[in-house]
């Protein structure tokens, strides 16, 4: 990141402030890590490139302030590694930790799979991705081409919100497109859609996905008859043809309801 200013409003969108502890993922050169460092904020850094790591290190010395971790995010246990170095910068308070981020763009989607339902250690997580993703992401308007199972994922979990781009002359080296700074302001598990088992909901909500043009009562049929998954359609008002691009949240969770009782 080229431009200091972006890095102070990406820390901004997340509301950093003196005492926070942040996770920040691929820190790469430090400039996002220097942004947060002069928050105030205690910054735990998980870098998998040892060049870079060793970089973060020796640019910020022996500060208190800084951890970094030579290790893949998507291979990493937050729970084992990061929740105790939380616990004891927030002496046992209740308080929770945030995520700030800017991300490689080919990870985004895994990173976001891994982070959003954790509310129960972060109370938001805030990235900077592909502009195109951050738009999806942020957007969960049905019946459009770009609509998947993982705008379902994210509203199950988080309130989404698309906070500004950042233009790809800000990089370097600079990308073939734009960047954009996207907000997930993390659900707690009492806030989660009432479903029996967010494990068969998801497995629910990506069947219907796998045949996007089919109607449900086909693209379910491995779960229950045709017959079936028409009756709970019609139960909680959906035409017995509706397709998944259909569907908002609330009525996945509802069909899902359903068919787990049939």
């Amino acid at each position: 990141m080229l431009n200091s200013k972006v890095n102070e409003e990406l820390v901004a969108a997340a509301g950093v402030e003196e005492g926070d502890v942040v996770l920040e993922i691929g820190p790469g050169t430090g400039s996002l890590t220097a942004a947060l460092l002069q928050a105030g904020a205690t910054v735990f850094a998980v870098e998998k490139d040892k060049h870079m790591a060793t970089l973060v290190k020796d640019r910020f010395g022996s500060t208190e302030q800084l951890k970094v971790i030579e290790e893949d995010i998507t291979k990493f246990h937050i729970r084992s590694h990061f929740l105790p170095f939380m616990k004891e910068k927030y002496h046992a308070t209740k308080k929770l930790a945030k995520v700030v981020s800017n991300l490689p763009f080919n990870v985004s989607s895994e990173v976001v799979k891994l982070l959003l339902p954790m509310g129960d250690v972060f109370s938001v997580v805030v990235l900077m991705l592909q502009d195109e993703t951050a738009v999806r992401l942020a957007d969960a308007s049905i019946q459009i081409p770009e609509y998947r199972p993982i705008n379902v994922f994210v509203n199950f979990y988080s309130k989404p919100e698309y906070k500004f781009r950042v233009d790809r002359e800000n990089f370097f080296p600079r990308p073939k497109v734009n960047g954009a700074v996207i907000s997930f302001k993390l659900k707690n598990a009492e806030e989660y859609p009432p479903v029996s088992s967010p494990k068969s909901f998801f497995s629910m909500v990506n069947s219907a996905f796998m045949g996007k043009r089919k109607m449900l009562r086909k693209s379910l049929q491995h779960l229950c008859s045709s017959s079936e998954i028409e009756a709970a359609l019609d139960n909680i008002g959906l035409p017995v043809t509706a397709r998944p691009s259909d569907l908002i949240l609330d009525d996945f969770v509802r069909l899902h309801n359903h068919l787990t009782k049939v």
